[in-house]
């Protein structure tokens, strides 16, 4: 069993970051740039065991463009030493338990309440839900299910057969009849135009801060090359679908704004070439960022994206 346990504040970007390129559980969501360019404050914790370094956890202590974790993201939550969890499966599981449950007993002694998002490949909450177990009063956490799509990035032919025959049709159409064009070219301009409308379809305006922080988002990634915006352009050259592809660690990538203007098939035929070009720069897998709703799900499963639960962990302290 881990034992000897404390939580340290961790004082240098380049020491977490490190921390964070190596951990299977880690995103770049969670690098001190992408956080600060989403608008909110971070803090930035190791747990360690004596003088190890066994896991990390940032915590948002304030976020202008919304609650909690920052909009857009995914997985800024804990993520363990790649030694911990690629150790032997009863050795991991202990310190998973042990670690889990005494992050949330430290978090709980510093903040009144906090948010974690968890990444995919950590499915043993028992240590989370253990926490204030025999203690209810004294707040336990709410562990939420939640579920992404990703697809397996293979050849294009392979691509388009796991997706629904219909979007295949739809993917020539988008050709035969719209006239339609991609490029990896876009500007953040038409992404955040093209988002905005898509919002609006569904009687949602953008506010202010929150097309601020979309923007500064997809600017850092364009400037700092994480990522590319890909664009759909009718025959008049006019940009009717947009997607903001972030690459990450371990060879993933992911979509994480996506606008859909006046077209009947600009957005399948988006998110086809949007996976045939990340396919072609070697990524292996596209996470296409939340299937929690019944429109959205449905259209990312029958593009080809399977189901993929996380988790997402609420603690508050009780009021008295």
């Amino acid at each position: 069993m881990i034992t000897n346990l404390n939580l340290i504040a961790c004082q240098s970007a380049e020491q977490w970051n490190e921390f964070v390129a190596h951990s299977m559980q880690g995103t770049r969501y969670a690098l001190p740039e992408v956080i600060a360019a989403l608008g909110c404050d971070v803090e930035y914790w190791f747990v360690v065991s004596k003088t190890r370094v066994v896991a990390g956890v940032p915590i948002i202590i304030h976020n202008k463009a919304g609650q909690n974790l920052p909009i857009h993201s995914y997985y800024i939550g804990l993520m363990y030493h790649q030694d911990i969890f690629n150790s032997k499966a009863n050795r991991r599981t202990e310190c998973e338990l042990a670690i889990s449950e005494f992050v949330m007993q430290a978090l709980s002694l510093r903040y009144s309440e906090f948010k974690l998002s968890l990444h995919p490949s950590l499915q043993d909450v028992r240590g989370i839900d253990w926490f204030n177990y025999h203690e209810p009063e004294k707040g336990r956490a709410v562990i939420a299910p939640r579920y992404t799509a990703c697809a397996e990035l293979n050849s294009c032919a392979a691509i388009r057969a796991a997706a629904r025959g219909s979007r295949r049709r739809e993917e020539k159409y988008a050709i035969s009849r719209e006239r339609l064009s991609f490029s990896i070219e876009g500007e953040v301009g038409e992404l955040i135009d093209l988002y905005s409308q898509t919002l609006e379809k569904q009687a949602i305006t953008l506010a202010s801060q929150i097309k601020q922080a979309t923007a500064d988002f997809a600017a850092l990634i364009l400037n700092n090359g994480m990522g590319n915006i890909g664009v759909v352009k009718n025959e008049n050259n006019i940009a009717v679908a947009a997607g903001l592809l972030f690459y990450d660690y371990n060879q993933l990538v992911h979509l994480p704004v996506v606008g859909i203007g006046a077209s009947q098939y600009a957005g399948t035929f988006l998110y086809f070439k949007i996976m045939d070009h990340a396919s072609k720069l070697g990524y292996k897998q596209i996470d296409f960022n939340g299937a929690n709703s019944p429109k959205r799900g449905y259209f990312k499963h029958s593009i080809g994206g399977q189901a993929q639960l996380y988790f997402e962990i609420n603690w508050r302290q009780p009021t008295v």
